[in-house]
């Protein structure tokens, strides 16, 4: 795990979000949660929220994975996050998001120190 992933992991801990350990193909739509991991971007953290399949339409999977999504921003905003919505993923969401300390917000913009 790197470094921005760790620290995105332990922020969400703190505020009672728990990571699921991986989420693989195999694992999305069986359970509603979330998975950080390394992005591929430098210094940030791909956030990746599936919603557990019910049956339902996929929006409105994608829906609930969004709203999941939204409160994990919603912890991390505050203390300086920066973050880049990863298009294409429906009905999961993912996002990467770049802590305070990686410098740049993100990599498009200048450094806020």
């Amino acid at each position: 795990m790197s470094e921005a992933a760790a620290w995105v992991t332990q922020q969400l801990a703190a505020a009672g979000f728990t990571a699921l350990p991986s989420l693989r193909p195999g694992e999305y739509f069986k359970t509603t949660g979330f998975a950080v991991a390394a992005s591929s971007a430098a210094n940030a953290a791909r956030v990746t929220v599936t919603a557990r399949f019910t049956g339902q339409d996929k929006y409105e999977q994608w829906g609930e994975a969004q709203a999941l999504a939204n409160k994990l921003m919603d912890v991390l905003e505050p203390l300086g996050v920066g973050f880049e919505e990863i298009e294409g993923r429906e009905p999961n969401c993912a996002f990467d998001a770049y802590p305070p300390s990686a410098g740049p917000v993100r990599p498009d913009e200048e450094p806020t120190t």
